[in-house]
Formats: structure tokens, C-alpha cells, sequence
């Protein structure tokens, strides 16, 4: 049943109905809202007044495991790393990709219809790593960069719970207002568990091979002896042949329970073509004027015991090679910051960061904008960071171009969301794009003055241990 004094629809802002019991009821109560303005002809939905945006209230709700009931091929889905914000999209409202003119001119028109909207509304997305290198087919139709707002969202912001729906103002017979409605009455509700279902993998190969790998990371130390850089991140693409089809968000959802203290994010575009990952690395936060950034960067893995974990924290923290990388980070992430704020603090100093199979060396930092500062600047000045590139950071993405035998893709580039007053970017490692039945997974490690290619080819094994415990054999 649904609430007795539902209230009035303002259609220039969202809805905001006391709570639901349930999301079935949540969802009758939108569909109902959309099939009156659909027949209405006295109150037509206005023209150029940005998104339109429905929302109704829940008790509560599992957004990531309502997403993989969805038959629905467009899906996305961004939970932070503190677990408290999450959100699940359907379908697309509005898409805005492509950004064959620099991905600064797709922010500032994602600026532009935000700010008509109301500020719930969020545009997710990406973009590549490094937009000069050549495309690979794997990565042809995700384009430069990729924003989209999604036809039906489930959120969880704190402990606030909410069903939505967006859509763009259409023309006078609201015709954009019928592939929302079809959406809502297809929407499955019912609970649901997901038990763990370890992926088949029949085959295993990696980009570069392990011989290969080495002298790649020999040359990148020539580079840096040579003194024209002093740090490059160099990556591998560990390619899984599936024995079968694989729906991308259960297995999003059993990759986060190997990695809850991560970023989880899955793009799909298609049935069984999505990027998705568990990245511990954030680019930005900002909200209003307030900004703030980390920096990511010396690891050791997990030890098996209390005593050896903390021996290796330790090691970690005293290692000179680990400091001087992470320094790279900090340095270039603090100089950002000045660069646009009036403000800026140092919160934390090689802190350690703990995570299921790894640990890191992490600093945090904030600032306080300058005025009319926007994403737009943040974004193109932040990514990329030295800690998935290098320093200096023209001269390490023309190696990495030369070295790595694979297009990066989205792979290290920023994911996140924007809406009109605030923006989340976390930096798309420890990820992987399906494609099929083909998995790669992506992973770096930095090499700088004093690495050794065995060691670092280690790491990333221990990097990519999360992916691997999903399959049953590779």
C-alpha cells in the first residue's frame, strides 16, 4: 500500500515523500508520478530546466545487489571507501562523452546542465588514462571520457536511502518520458543474496611475460640513470579466459568483499562489457570550497601473523627507496593544491594504510579553494598522478607509450561522480575490463632509482591477489 497525502509534484525539483516500507512501494509510487505527467495536459513538463529528478525516501535498501537483478545492459555503480555512500544506476537519461576536444570541454557542459538541476543529481563516469595514445579495439567504445546521469538510481548517502528517477524535459508529447516508464514497471525489487560463485578461469597470459617484464623495467631504470625522469609506473595486463558468461556487477560484488576498505566501481555498457575495479586510491574530494587529496605510494604485502605484519609495516615506513617514492606523490599532490587554494594543510604523514592483501604508505592533505575554481581545472591538473604515471610527467608517459605492449584504457585515469556542488575522484587501479569472456586485469608498480624487476613483479602479484581469489583455477 501506498502512503495516505502523497505530496504535490513541483517537476523543476525533486519529490520528497515520507518514508517507504519497502522498494516495491517506492517504485509504484514514482511509476504512478511518471504515468501522470506522462497523461497530463494541463501541467506539461517545462523546457530547459535541466534534469528533472523524482526521488522517494526507503527504510532501507542494498544498492549493488538490487543493481545485479537489473535486466538492464547500461548499469553503474560507485560506492566510496569509507562504505557510507552508494550508488546504483540504470539505463541513461543523459550521456555526455566522447571529448575529442580535451575532457576540460566535457566537464564545463556537465557543469552547465548541473547547475540548472537539482544538486542530487550526479553525473558518473571516466575517462582514459592517457588521452594520446592509441585506442586498442578492447577499449574503442568507451571514447576519451564518458559521464552519463542514470535513468533510475538507488542511493545510500549516510544513512539516507532513496529510489530516483531522471530524465531530461522533453518535447511538448514528454515522448522521453516512456523509456523511463517501461524501466520502472520492468524494476525488480525483491531481496536478494548473492552467494560466493568463484569464477572458471580455463587460461591465464600476461602482458608483458615475465622475461619481458624485466627488461622493461631495465629500460625504465636506464631512463631514470640516464636522468631524464626519476620515476615511471610501469603496469601489467593479466588476461583470463572465462568458461563463461560473467554478469559484471556479482562479480563486482564478490570482488568487494575481497577489498572493503577500496573504492568499487563498475561501468557497464553492455551485458558482459563493463570496467570495473577496487581502487584504494583517492584523487579528490571536493565539496564547495573545500578540497581535499592523498597520497599513495610505497607497499609491502599483508603478513601471515600480528609479529610479521608489523615487521613489514615497519619495513615499509623506514624504507628509504619506499619514502622517496611516496615523497614523489606527496610533492606533486601538495603542489596541486597550492596551486588552486588560498589554504592548504597537511593532515597526515606516511600513515599507514592497511589492506586486505598489501599495505601502503598514505598522506592526506586538504585546502580551501580560490574562487571560481571549478572540476574543470581540478581534474586535468590532478590525473595524473606520480603515482600511476611518473615524474616528470610528460617525459614518463612517453615512455610508458614506448614500453607497455597494451592501451591502458581507463585504467589509472580518474572515475568518479559530479554533481553541483560536490565531486568524488578516485584513480581506477587495481581494475579490470570485460569484455565477454575475456577478463584483463590491470596493475603497475613504481620504478625508481634502486628497484629490482623480480621484486616488482611480486608486488603486482600481490596487488592482483583480490582478483585472483574469485577464480577457481587460472
Amino acid at each position: 500500500m501506498l502512503p495516505a497525502n502523497q505530496p504535490s509534484i513541483d517537476y523543476n525539483l525533486k519529490v520528497k515523500p515520507e518514508k517507504f516500507q519497502s522498494l516495491e512501494d517506492a517504485r509504484c509510487f514514482l511509476l504512478k508520478q511518471v504515468k501522470e505527467w506522462d497523461n497530463s495536459q494541463n501541467k506539461p513538463i517545462p523546457e530547459n530546466s535541466g534534469v528533472v529528478r523524482l526521488e522517494a525516501s526507503l527504510e532501507s535498501a542494498h544498492p549493488l545487489e538490487w543493481l545485479t537483478l537489473q535486466d538492464c545492459s547500461q548499469k553503474i555503480y560507485w560506492e566510496n571507501r569509507s562504505q557510507k555512500e552508494q550508488f546504483a544506476g540504470i539505463g541513461t537519461a543523459l550521456e555526455i562523452a566522447d571529448g575529442k576536444d580535451g575532457y576540460e570541454n566535457i566537464l564545463q557542459v556537465i557543469s552547465k546542465i548541473l547547475q540548472d538541476s537539482p544538486e542530487t543529481v550526479r553525473f558518473y563516469g571516466g575517462m582514459r588514462f592517457d588521452s594520446k595514445a592509441s585506442i586498442s579495439p578492447e577499449w574503442e567504445t568507451w571514447g576519451t571520457a564518458r559521464f552519463t546521469i542514470p535513468l533510475v538510481e538507488l542511493s545510500i548517502i549516510e544513512e539516507n536511502v532513496t529510489l530516483a528517477c531522471n530524465f531530461l524535459p522533453g518535447d511538448k508529447k514528454n515522448s522521453k518520458l516512456q523509456p523511463l516508464q517501461n524501466l520502472l514497471e520492468s524494476l525488480r525489487t525483491e531481496d536478494v543474496i548473492i552467494p560466493d560463485n568463484p569464477l572458471i578461469g580455463l587460461e591465464r597470459h600476461d602482458l608483458p611475460e615475465y622475461r619481458q617484464w624485466c627488461r622493461l623495467v631495465e629500460q625504465g631504470l636506464e631512463n631514470i640513470s640516464s636522468g631524464k625522469i626519476n620515476k615511471v609506473v610501469l603496469a601489467r595486463a593479466a588476461v583470463f579466459s572465462l568458461a563463461r558468461d560473467y554478469d559484471p556487477t556479482e562479480l563486482l560484488l564478490q570482488l568487494g568483499r575481497h577489498a572493503p576498505q577500496a573504492f568499487h566501481f563498475c561501468f557497464q555498457l553492455a551485458p558482459n562489457k563493463a570496467f570495473l575495479g577496487i581502487t584504494p586510491e583517492l584523487l579528490y574530494r571536493r565539496s564547495g570550497t573545500q578540497i581535499g587529496s592523498e597520497a599513495i605510494a610505497g607497499t609491502r604485502p599483508r603478513g601471515q601473523t600480528l609479529e610479521d605484519d608489523q615487521r613489514l609495516a615497519d619495513e615499509l615506513r623506514n624504507s628509504e627507496k619506499e619514502q622517496r617514492e611516496h615523497l614523489m606523490v606527496l610533492d606533486r599532490m601538495e603542489r596541486v593544491l597550492k596551486q588552486f587554494c588560498r589554504q592548504t594543510k597537511r593532515l597526515s604523514y606516511l600513515e599507514r594504510l592497511p589492506l586486505r592483501h598489501v599495505q601502503h604508505l598514505l598522506s592526506r592533505m586538504q585546502g580551501i579553494l580560490r574562487p571560481n575554481v571549478n572540476d574543470s581545472d581540478l581534474l586535468p591538473s590532478f590525473h595524473p598522478t606520480p603515482a600511476v604515471s611518473g615524474t616528470p610527467d610528460p617525459e614518463a608517459r612517453e615512455i610508458i607509450r614506448e614500453l607497455e605492449p597494451f592501451d591502458r584504457g581507463w585504467y589509472a585515469g580518474p572515475v568518479g561522480w559530479i554533481n553541483r556542488n560536490q565531486a568524488e575522484f578516485a584513480v581506477a587501479i587495481r581494475s579490470g575490463l570485460l569484455c565477454g569472456r575475456t577478463l584483463r586485469v590491470y596493475t603497475g608498480a613504481g620504478i625508481v632509482a634502486g628497484s629490482v624487476p623480480e621484486e616488482e613483479w611480486r608486488e603486482i602479484e600481490v596487488k592482483l591477489q583480490s582478483w585472483k581469489s574469485l577464480l577457481g583455477r587460472s
